[in-house]
């Protein structure tokens, strides 16, 4: 059996067993759907379905079971010249299934890992392939060699990328798939003009990152950040956010604090003032008292005083914690850390509204290092690795859960950090010094050729615009799951099986031998 080039659309040459050669007609629908069902039978039965509908069919009708299976392959090629994408699609989507099957019984036979499963169930795809049993050898070993090397060398999503996507952060391929491909698109970026293109599509990776990160802190109380937004505009959506959520909750309520209200709040700025030096640890005092202490009147404390002393404590704090003096930015988190403790506060006054108002001191908490890292970024876009420094930095007294992720955070930090994180330095690497020299003209140079060694830069700067990147996120891991099915393992060793290459191909004199 075997299909041509240079046929036109309407008609396709089978090769009968006696040499005979016919023209195929062009498939009605019946036959469409006959070969759409053939396509994903091959799929489900590791490419043994034409020769079990060969045997179906030379026992239910007058057909042999050789001329049944060549109708059926003749069918089935005819398929997939017209119509390759749906006729390969169909059986690679079709192979998923077997595969997931098939390695769970492999893996209840104790044959575990990707990589030798991948080149099991490829060797039994590539038996499928094979168009007689003297084949099968042959397209077995090259089955199997096709799906170890596709399991191995396909790129792979790695699950930092995922998340990040998920959260709507454009990661370039180069992140998406980190290792190599990561080193290499970071290297390219020495190269001119596409260098420039690469850092943008990088850089609208990391204003989104900023964006996703606001998400997550708005998350417990259930509010997002206009879409778009980036840096301090981005900063600003959330911190209205999170005030709206706060007057939400207090808006109808006046606080009594009496006695007990007064001493938490002492206890509050105890349990911080006692890390500071002393000359701090007072300011702390003075300011809690002024802000917020000296607002009660007649052991009540109205909500706008409630939420002015609060707004001045914070405002506060974020002047303190940007402080270049160690000390001042350790009474900047100090303060930061009392706001925090008078929600707690609130709760026991108010037990009512404990449930809404621990969502809001969740969402603050998560809010703070950000608030931190936006300050210290130019036009507010912050890095991973800078967020990732200022949650360290407000976890100091809580090492364990700091060592556990645990921080507020710290998890989507360590994430964006491992994903959008340099993995090259800026200068003296030796990919970008040879990349930068290859495509400037370290060959193209050499003839004499450096505009169009820049200008091929230029063309292949395409590739990072957002449209193509966007198209590139879709079809790059679509295309290497499929290779990593049997079935395209399979399908391969079995066109390769059939080509007259030395060594590979069995002959009709070496048939002969065997028998």
């Amino acid at each position: 059996m075997a299909w041509y080039d240079n046929l036109s659309d309407a008609e396709t040459v089978s090769v009968s067993p006696d040499g005979k050669t016919s023209q195929a007609p062009e498939m009605s629908n019946v036959d469409l759907a006959k070969n759409l069902a053939r396509a994903i039978g091959q799929g489900l039965s590791f490419g043994f379905a034409d020769e079990a509908e060969g045997y179906a069919r030379s026992i239910l009708g007058d057909e042999t079971y050789t001329e049944a299976r060549d109708s059926a392959r003749a069918s089935l090629e005819q398929f997939r010249e017209e119509m390759p994408i749906t006729a390969y699609g169909s059986e690679i989507a079709a192979s998923i299934p077997s595969a997931l099957v098939g390695g769970a019984g492999l893996t209840a036979a104790r044959l575990t890992g990707k990589i030798p499963q991948a080149t099991a169930l490829g060797a039994a795809y590539g038996a499928g392939t094979a168009e007689e049993l003297e084949d099968v050898p042959v397209s077995a070993g090259l089955g199997a060699a096709t799906g170890a090397g596709f399991q191995k060398y396909a790129p792979r999503v790695t699950q930092g990328a995922q998340e990040l996507l998920r959260r709507g952060v454009p990661v370039t391929v180069g992140q998406m798939f980190g290792g190599g491909a990561k080193r290499l698109e970071e290297a390219a970026t020495s190269i001119p003009i596409m260098g420039d293109v690469i850092k943008g599509a990088q850089r609208r990776a990391m204003e989104r990152f900023g964006a996703a990160s606001f998400n997550e802190a708005l998350e417990p109380i259930g509010k997002k950040i206009p879409k778009n937004l980036t840096g301090r505009e981005a900063y600003e959506a959330a911190e209205a956010q999170i005030s709206k959520a706060y007057d939400d909750v207090i808006k109808d309520i006046d606080l009594p604090a009496g006695q007990s209200f007064v001493q938490s709040v002492s206890g509050a700025v105890g349990k911080y003032a006692g890390d500071l030096p002393k000359k701090e640890a007072d300011q702390l005092a003075k300011i809690i008292n002024r802000e917020l202490t000296n607002r009660i009147k007649n052991g009540r404390l109205s909500k706008q005083d409630f939420k002015d002393a609060q707004s001045a404590i914070r405002g506060q704090a974020y002047t303190f914690s940007t402080s270049t003096d160690a000390y001042q930015k350790q009474l900047g988190d100090s303060l930061n850390d009392v706001a925090g403790e008078l929600f707690e506060v609130l709760a026991k006054e108010s037990p009512d509204l404990a449930t809404q108002l621990k969502k809001v001191d969740t969402a603050y908490s998560r809010f703070v290092p950000l608030q931190k890292a936006t300050a210290k970024a130019d036009e507010g876009i912050f890095t991973p690795a800078k967020l990732r420094q200022e949650i360290r930095a407000g976890g100091r007294r809580t090492p364990a859960a700091m060592a556990r992720g645990e921080l507020p955070m710290q998890q989507l930090a360590e994430v964006g950090q491992d994903v959008l994180g340099a993995k090259l330095p800026e200068t003296g690497s030796a990919v970008r010094g040879m990349l930068g020299f290859g495509a400037l003209g370290g060959a193209g140079a050499s003839v004499g050729k450096p505009l169009e060694a820049m200008a091929l830069g230029g063309l292949a700067s395409g590739l990072y615009t957002r449209p193509a990147q966007a198209f590139l996120r879709k079809l790059i891991p679509v295309t290497a799951g499929a290779l990593r099915t049997p079935a395209a393992a399979g399908l391969l060793s079995g066109e390769v099986a059939k080509r007259d290459i030395p060594y590979l191909t069995i002959r009709p004199s070496d048939r002969n031998l065997l028998d």
